[in-house]
């Protein structure tokens, strides 16, 4: 997939007005930065562009610079949005119980939710290297990393995390 806008210098700035690029908020566990996030700003193609926080949603730039990935903190299970390089919402994704081990209808309402980015698993059937995982807890089967393709926003594969 081709790649029209690109985020570029993303900055994100809390409550007190500080603010820190992510690159090196990111890079860095001892950054001095400190939270909550209520703005992020960025430029696209030479356009400023920014983006209130206001219910400090989880927000972190896709892989290839071509949008974020936003966890809303709201009880709906369809609390994954996709955005453009724009913050403009492409499209909003729900739990995918149906990769869960043990999948049953009842799984796909909320309280099942995803809560944010985690280390992305490998397939456990092919083997498949992984490279985006999405972290969901869901409703009767526990915490999950899903494999997601956020070109197209398709779950690729559930891998379940056993907590211990």
């Amino acid at each position: 997939m081709k790649v029209d806008a690109t985020v570029e210098q993303l900055t994100m700035q809390n409550a007190k007005g500080e603010k820190v690029l992510f690159a090196e908020f990111s890079d860095n566990p001892n950054c001095a930065y400190y939270g909550p996030t209520i703005k992020y700003a960025w430029l696209v193609n030479g356009q400023h562009v920014e983006f209130l926080n206001s219910r400090n949603n989880y927000v972190r730039p896709l892989p290839d610079s071509s949008g974020f990935l936003m966890c809303e903190k709201l009880d709906r299970i369809d609390n994954l949005v996709l955005l453009d390089a724009y913050g403009k919402e492409r499209m909003r994704l729900s739990v995918p119980w149906q990769l869960t081990r043990d999948p049953h209808p009842e799984m796909a309402v909320y309280p099942s939710h995803f809560v944010g980015l985690t280390t992305p698993w490998d397939n456990p059937k092919t083997g498949e290297v992984g490279k985006f995982a999405v972290l969901a807890w869901v409703h009767y089967a526990g915490d999950y990393a899903f494999e997601l393709d956020w070109h197209t926003g398709r779950f690729l594969w559930g891998y379940y995390l056993e907590r211990g």
